[in-house]
C-alpha cells in the first residue's frame, strides 16, 4: 500500500475512535448536605484539640448567617 493510503486509514481510524467515545456526564453542583458532611469528614481528620474541635463542629452544623441588611451601615436622617 501506499504511504497515503495508510496515512488517510489511521486519520480515518482516530476520527471514528473519537466519535465512538461516551461523552462525559455533567458535574452537578454540590448539595449544601453534601459539603457539610465533607466539611465535617475533614474536621475529625484535622486532629485539632478538643475545645477547637468543638467550636468549629458547631459552627459548621449551626452557621450564623446574618439577617439581610443587618452588616449594611446605618444611614442618618437629616442634612449635615
Amino acid at each position: 500500500m501506499k504511504p497515503l493510503h495508510i496515512l488517510t486509514l489511521a486519520v480515518t481510524a482516530v476520527i471514528l475512535a473519537g466519535c465512538a467515545s461516551q461523552p462525559k456526564p455533567e458535574e452537578r453542583p454540590y448539595t449544601d448536605a453534601e459539603v457539610k458532611q465533607f466539611a465535617l469528614e475533614m474536621l475529625s481528620r484535622s486532629g485539632l484539640p478538643y475545645e477547637d474541635y468543638e467550636k468549629v463542629r458547631n459552627a459548621i452544623l449551626h452557621p450564623k448567617v446574618p439577617s439581610v441588611g443587618k452588616d449594611l451601615p446605618l444611614q442618618r436622617s437629616g442634612r449635615s
